[in-house]
């Protein structure tokens, strides 16, 4: 996109997302394009008003909503500038304003061809692309790339450096690694000529991840440091930088089990979302919110987890984010199965599987807790000999081996965790390492070797806290504690125990804390039959809490507070908050 001269220092995502320094050097007086006259080339020289500028300013700032608004009112006046329409474009995605981002890009894409200008066509066409993938549209989301392709034939241009990457999209899903790369060079080689830094940024993003996807840890991931470090530095545009560190922090995850990398990433994704000013939802932004959320588990604010992952999934699937919902939902189920709310975790496991989500292991592992071994163990032997590729066996296997151990299948885990060795060997991640050394733990007290158990554990413990898992910490901690009890330490095997219930008490997991003090000789509470969401919820109750508070205090929507109370009720029944507060004094089950 060149700008006339007087208005360079204004270029977006060429040297990082524009300033309010940059707003302030603007000259009062730009160049705009009429549609109808696009296609011959008229240009014509208006006064620019001051909703414009003010518009720019705001867009400068992140306000996206506000941004949106001033650009619109400007184009009703007068037809905006080519620029413009871009900034509109970027504003109106990062706060889900899905008809005018796509307006917007449209008309960008229109002016830009009709002007020959078919890098800056292309770069229109990408987001216009990413738009309509988000909201499932896959029809008009390769419509737009075969448009661009039309365009290069009739100028008989180059492939622009956009096309080449949206054409490497299709083949990294195709498994065509190598010609994705040849693809990516050239991309990244016009990106750098033409100084856009998005387009290097995505180009050597992809390199990196179809260099994983081949199984080249150490070239994918520094490919992805390399594309990561113009992220986190700022050099990137703003919706840019949303969409590559979900592409970044995802990549890492599910091609290297890197957490660690992740986890480096995800904070630093944390601390740019905090800068910005609050938004509506939008697919762009809950995307991010979505891998935010996760790392905040991750490190035990599972509460504040709960909330964002229930917000971000619910807009993501009413609004323009279909395509990633799922994985939100999923997410939410898995934090829901942390806090022993197995009724939401199903739940939203269920709305994952609707939008196309594979909820392995997680589904696995909640039967299990349920009892019901015989489902979780055909759960995991089907998404086990559907997945193909060594990163998705290297996140099934872990489970595989404690579920099959479960259920009786010794000989199997074996074979799963001697595969789980190999994986952990070849990848050489941290998180992997640590999972082979619990699974091979838990193996050797199941072969009655508790000092060899020892061993393997305590390694694992070190490899979680290093990582800042306390989750895994604790339940590392009660496996210890068991080998520690096999050798007759009981004084060790106590002090592992309250160590992990401690934990899991921070963290909200009550059936994990459940049997952290059943090992140690505590009394059971019981229950009578309800959940332990539901158990939290009543005692809020019994607290004299409304359900706006419960709410509140919970991180959840009234909603979701009323549908546990009713099944209070139900359970315990009685017919008022009244009724079953005072049925939870009367039977001591709350305190």
């Amino acid at each position: 996109m060149q700008r006339p001269a007087d208005s360079g220092s204004m270029r977006p995502s060429r040297e990082g997302a524009f300033t309010s320094s940059a707003v302030g050097a603007i000259r009062r007086t730009v160049l705009w394009v009429d549609l109808p006259t696009a296609a011959a080339g008229c240009q014509t020289e208006r006064v620019e008003g001051t909703s414009v500028s003010r518009a720019r300013a705001l867009h400068s700032q992140a306000r996206w909503p506000d941004a949106c608004e001033l650009f619109l009112i400007a184009d009703h006046e007068a037809p905006l500038a080519v620029e413009d329409l871009d900034l509109l474009g970027e504003a109106a995605q990062m706060c889900g304003r899905h008809d005018d981002a796509v307006m917007a890009l449209e008309r960008g894409f229109t002016i830009r061809a009709a002007a020959g200008e078919l890098d800056r066509a292309a770069a229109a066409a990408f987001w216009l692309f990413t738009e309509f993938l988000y909201g499932g549209e896959m029809a008009r989301a390769s419509g737009w790339v075969a448009r661009v392709r039309n365009l290069t034939d009739e100028l008989y241009a180059g492939e622009p450096g956009w096309l080449r990457v949206l054409d490497a999209y299709r083949g990294l899903a195709e498994e065509r690694y190598v010609e994705a790369r040849m693809l990516l060079t050239e991309a990244v080689t016009q990106g750098k000529e033409g100084h856009d830094v998005d387009l290097v940024t995505y180009g050597t993003m992809l390199t990196g991840r179809s260099l994983l996807k081949e199984g080249q840890i150490v070239a994918g991931l520094d490919a992805l440091d390399e594309a990561m470090l113009r992220v986190t530095s700022g050099q990137t545009s703003p919706r840019a930088t949303s969409n590559l560190y979900c592409s970044g922090i995802g990549t890492c995850e599910e091609e290297a089990l890197d957490l660690a990398r992740a986890g480096e990433w995800a904070l630093s994704l944390e601390r740019w979302m905090a800068e910005l000013p609050p938004s509506p939802p939008g697919v762009f932004l809950d995307n991010c919110r979505v891998y935010r959320a996760v790392l905040l588990r991750r490190r035990g604010e599972v509460r504040r987890a709960l909330a964002e992952l229930d917000e971000a999934a619910r807009d993501l699937a009413d609004g323009n984010g279909v395509r990633v919902a799922g994985h939100a939902w999923y997410e939410l189920g898995e934090t829901h199965r942390l806090l022993g709310d197995d009724d939401a975790a199903e739940s939203a496991y269920r709305r994952a599987v609707a939008l196309g989500k594979n909820v392995q292991p997680g589904l696995a592992l909640l039967r299990l807790r349920q009892g019901d071994s015989t489902r979780a163990e055909a759960g995991i032997r089907r998404a086990l000999a559907e997945a193909m590729r060594i990163p998705d066996r290297a996140h099934l296997l872990p489970a595989g081996v404690e579920v099959l151990l479960a259920a009786g299948a010794t000989d199997d885990a074996r074979i799963w965790a001697a595969e789980l060795e190999d994986v952990a060997e070849s990848m050489g991640s941290s998180a992997i390492r640590a999972e082979r050394d619990l699974t091979l733990g838990v193996l050797a007290l199941s072969d009655d070797d508790p000092a060899a158990a020892l061993r393997l554990l305590r390694r694992a413990s070190e490899t979680w806290r290093a990582l800042a898992a306390p989750y895994d910490v604790a339940r590392t901690g009660v496996l210890i504690a068991r080998a520690c009890r096999a050798l007759d330490d009981e004084e060790g095997a106590a002090l592992e125990l309250e160590m992990a219930a401690n934990l899991f008490a921070s963290l909200g997991a009550v059936n994990e804390l459940g049997l952290a003090r059943h090992l140690l000789g505590e009394p059971d509470e019981p229950t009578h039959g309800l959940s332990a969401r539901e158990l939290e919820v009543l005692t809020l109750v019994v607290q004299g809490l409304t359900n706006r508070a419960i709410a509140e205090k919970l991180f959840l929507s009234e909603r979701t507070v009323h549908r546990h109370l009713a099944n209070v009720f139900h359970k315990l029944g009685v017919g008022s908050r009244t009724e079953a507060a005072t049925y939870a004094l009367q039977h001591r089950f709350i305190g």
